[in-house]
């Protein structure tokens, strides 16, 4: 373009105008590029808030104090701190707390080969560059890899100042209350087995859709001619200790089973609470002359719930049509309790409809390989404390069928909730309990 000496002035402003309009556009599309570039496809709803659990003996942290260590990772192109806790384990493989009578594997407060690291899948981010700044010195770069094949990360720090003060579950222990985000739950103070309240903010069905966890134990005391049950009433659950964490809360609790008033066998029960679910760790030492006052013991572990009419019900070795809770049990769900669970196959569905799902799951961890079997039941006037609401629609849960005769035994159930699963409970099953391949780099 040429420019004549009667509008060269106007001429060389506009040729100057279009070129600082270009450069401006020019910068602001190589800033989108670069945001854009930083951006990660989003996760799954039921990835998003899956617990990451990374171990002590993977990390380069060994042997620094926990109060120094901190986590981070890149948010809207910046380094900022992220939600995070740190566990220390006794040698029993639990949560340590110094109250209990197993002793801590390690040293108080330092960062162990035991201990582990604990943060929220969606907190990771894009991998940092060279122009984010950290407050403190990364001493890990943890990167995960998951279905989708993308690449996540977050960074371990040393010596950083500041620390994220979000809280995914929050526990008041004066109050026996658990709220996150998606569910709250209360239990009667003087017996944590007892729930008080259970809401979850998705649900649509009215209030209240889990009524109790029920406990039961079956035996002959001393003969099987003297057959007894035991119930929540009789298996007194009380808070000897608490870790409260932004990721995981973990409640101690010291079990005392009582027959007519004496006190027979006492249990050692952790009741976690994630964002999304909970579980119960059991821990049982059998001593030999206790064990002899129950014959052919059996127990149970169910969530009885309240009023779910037309939920659907599935398991991992039933059949491929779900059972329907009516009131009764049908062919379907008779066939869901022939088939029962296994030690490696044991998962439970129940589907409402109305925006809320369970998924349980069962996990040995007895040196023994106890039998165990699937606990249905479907009825619709029965009445069967501590529950609050007529009815068991359903009640579902786990049944050990058979106590070792001395020892140790120990079980874990695991629940989680959702506004909905998507897909074929034979596989979501799997993903929920699958992490991320983890990958951890060493900064030079």
């Amino acid at each position: 373009m040429s420019c004549t000496n009667k509008y060269r002035f106007n001429c060389r402003s506009f040729l100057i105008s279009i070129r600082n309009k270009t450069w401006i556009i020019f910068s602001l599309l190589t800033f989108a590029l670069n945001v854009y570039a930083t951006e990660l496809p989003p996760l799954n709803k039921h990835e998003a808030f899956k617990p990451i659990l990374v171990g002590a003996a993977d990390l380069p942290a060994q042997g620094m104090k926990i109060s120094e260590l901190s986590l981070a990772a890149i948010i809207d192109d910046t380094a900022e701190p992220i939600p995070f806790q740190i566990d220390e384990y006794n040698e029993g493989g639990a949560i340590y707390f110094p109250d209990w009578d197993v002793p801590l594997a390690g040293v108080a407060g330092v960062f162990d080969e035991q201990d582990k690291l604990l943060f929220i899948y969606k907190d990771a981010g894009p991998r940092r560059e060279d122009y984010h700044i950290f407050d403190g010195r990364i001493i890990a770069e943890i990167e995960l890899e998951g279905d989708d094949g993308v690449s996540r990360f977050v960074y371990l720090v040393h010596g950083a100042k500041l620390t994220s003060d979000e809280q995914y579950v929050r526990y008041a222990s004066a109050h026996a209350r658990v709220e996150t985000d998606f569910y709250n739950l209360t239990y009667d103070p003087k017996n944590h087995l007892n729930w008080g309240e259970f809401l979850l903010d998705s649900y649509t069905g009215g209030e209240y859709p889990l009524d109790s966890m029920k406990l039961r134990l079956n035996a002959g005391l001393l003969t099987s001619a003297n057959p007894i049950e035991l119930t929540n009433n009789d298996l007194i659950a009380t808070p000897s200790g608490e870790r409260i964490g932004p990721i995981r809360t973990t409640t101690q609790l010291s079990v005392t089973v009582w027959i007519m008033n004496l006190p027979v066998l006492k249990l050692s029960s952790q009741l976690h609470h994630y964002p999304k679910g909970l579980q119960y760790d059991v821990r049982v030492m059998i001593p030999k002359m206790r064990r002899k006052l129950l014959v052919d013991p059996s127990f149970s572990m169910s969530i009885d719930a309240n009023n779910l009419m037309g939920a659907t019900l599935r398991s991992a070795l039933g059949p491929e049509l779900p059972g329907i809770v009516d009131g009764q049990i049908d062919d379907i769900e008779r066939q869901m309790i022939k088939a029962g669970v296994t030690k490696t196959d044991n998962w439970l569905w129940a589907s409402t409809g109305e925006k809320l799902d369970l998924i349980a799951y069962l996990d040995l961890v007895a040196d023994s390989n106890p039998p165990v079997s699937l606990f249905l039941k479907d009825e619709k006037d029965s009445f069967d404390p501590p529950e609050k609401f007529v009815g068991q629609l359903p009640n579902l849960g786990y049944t050990i069928d058979k106590f070792p005769e001395e020892g140790f035994f120990g079980y874990v159930i695991s629940m989680i909730f959702s506004d909905g699963f998507e897909g074929d409970p034979k596989f979501f099953s799997r993903y929920l309990r699958t992490a991320p391949d983890i990958k951890v780099n060493v900064p030079n």
